[in-house]
């Protein structure tokens, strides 16, 4: 099964959505795929380059988005009275509001290209947010389910140089029962094949073992993905 890293590790401490159905011990990791950043949409031109900007402006968020951005240390000593949650339905006169200057930013949490997001470039010119530094390296540094994602330049019209955040993985787990000779397979299979994969979607161009294996994995990794990797020299 593929779920986002933060709701593997939800489910595997049985923590919000999954708190009446208790822990899932049985999870297990297998690698991550691609990656759906905190992307923090801004008006090209104004002064909001980095989260730290954030403090008192009108921002529009997903739910996602609000729980990640709420973990930011910077966020202890935020005023946030301006900050609103938006619905999926409400993409269109969202991007009405950035681009009339209604509201100063965006945040989601969302795998890259955005649909919407190109609209909205399309619309008026963007810039996105970075979301980096030490205190942000400190925050990834204890999540096993946050990692650090760079959105490469030219994802979206007008904004031509990567962009540093963080945001969750597309995490494939398997059962603990699965036969570890399956595991072992589907694991080879994939990654002697990661050239073709990266050639299907722009979201998984930048594909790297070194990342996959690391990066966005909450529940413990499968023995037959672990031998599979000792074997390529990736872990010891």
């Amino acid at each position: 099964m593929v779920a986002r890293s933060d709701w593997a590790q939800d489910a595997l401490k049985g923590a919000h959505f999954f708190k009446n159905k208790g822990a899932d011990t049985s999870l297990r990791s297998l690698f991550s795929i691609h990656s759906a950043p905190l992307t923090v949409i801004a008006r090209a031109g104004s002064d909001i380059r980095s989260v730290d900007d954030l403090n008192g402006k009108r921002v529009k968020l997903d739910g996602s988005a609000t729980h990640l951005v709420k973990q930011l240390p910077q966020a202890a000593n935020w005023v946030t009275s301006a900050f609103d949650t938006f619905k999926l339905n409400e993409k269109n006169p969202l991007r009405k509001q950035l681009c009339s200057g209604d509201i100063d930013a965006v945040a989601t949490v969302v795998s890259y290209p955005a649909s919407w997001i190109q609209k909205t470039a399309r619309t008026c010119p963007i810039q996105l947010v970075s979301a980096s530094g030490r205190q942000i390296d400190r925050l990834v540094s204890r999540s096993d389910a946050i990692s650090k994602v760079s959105i490469p330049a030219n994802t979206y019209k007008g904004v031509t140089t990567p962009k540093n955040t963080l945001g969750y993985k597309a995490t494939l787990l398997s059962n603990a029962s699965v036969p570890e000779g399956d595991v072992y397979a589907f694991v080879k299979f994939t990654f002697e094949n990661l050239p073709q994969m990266r050639q299907q979607h722009p979201a998984l161009r930048g594909l790297q073992p070194s990342q996959m294996i690391r990066d966005g994995l909450p529940a413990p990794l499968r023995p037959g993905a672990t031998k599979y990797y000792r074997e390529q020299g990736w872990i010891k």
